[in-house]
């Protein structure tokens, strides 16, 4: 495992240190890769192209000065491995385990119908290869969900594990930074099973 870090003025930001009863918050929606993939093919509409545009200029600083006024455990950039694969590292690092709602997952826009229609890079499909055996799935994610949370990532967002008494003060600071999403994805628990993951 490697252990990555953010820096800003005050302190260095791990992904090596989430704490059980933690809560998880997504600054931006996932869905870069199919999207690009379904621009590359033809196949995106100008709506599809605005979105994926304003969520790659969108800057992480904003986020990073959202959380130096709010004390956070760990945070971890979204990227290649996508949020799965991200959320493992941080996971396995930080010697514990993440609950993910998959209805409070942001996603681009339009990125189910191109999903459906197997628009979908080979990383993100070499993604959910790699990380299934470290995930459970409920019963009623299927296939195409699975890999849109697999989604290879460029330019992505953070996954911030925040003590649940700091959430909602690191929210509204994530909305007066302007902050794509700030949505609560997830919670941090022990880790009593083989999974590193659970998806309900």
């Amino acid at each position: 495992l490697v252990v990555t870090g953010i820096v800003n003025k005050k302190q260095l930001l791990k992904n090596s240190s989430a704490k059980i009863n933690d809560v998880l918050i997504l600054t931006k929606p996932i869905g870069t890769g199919i999207i690009s993939t379904a621009i590359k093919k033809g196949l995106a509409i100008k709506k599809d192209i605005t979105n994926i545009t304003n969520s790659m200029i969108s800057l992480n600083e904003n986020a990073t000065n959202a959380m130096k006024k709010i004390k956070i455990n760990a945070c971890t950039d979204i990227t290649g491995y996508g949020l799965l694969g991200h959320t493992i590292e941080m996971c396995k690092s930080s010697n514990v385990k993440a609950i993910l709602n998959f209805e409070n997952i942001p996603f681009i826009e339009n990125i189910n119908n191109f999903a459906q229609k197997n628009i979908i890079p080979g990383g993100t499909k070499k993604n959910l290869s790699c990380f299934e055996s470290d995930i459970k799935f409920s019963n009623y994610i299927d296939d195409t969900q699975k890999l849109m949370l697999a989604d290879a990532q460029t330019s992505g967002g953070l996954l911030i594990s925040v003590p649940y008494k700091n959430s909602q003060k690191l929210i509204k600071e994530l909305e007066k930074e302007k902050c794509l999403t700030n949505q609560i994805i997830g919670t941090i628990v022990e880790k009593k099973s083989t999974e590193t993951i659970e998806i309900k």
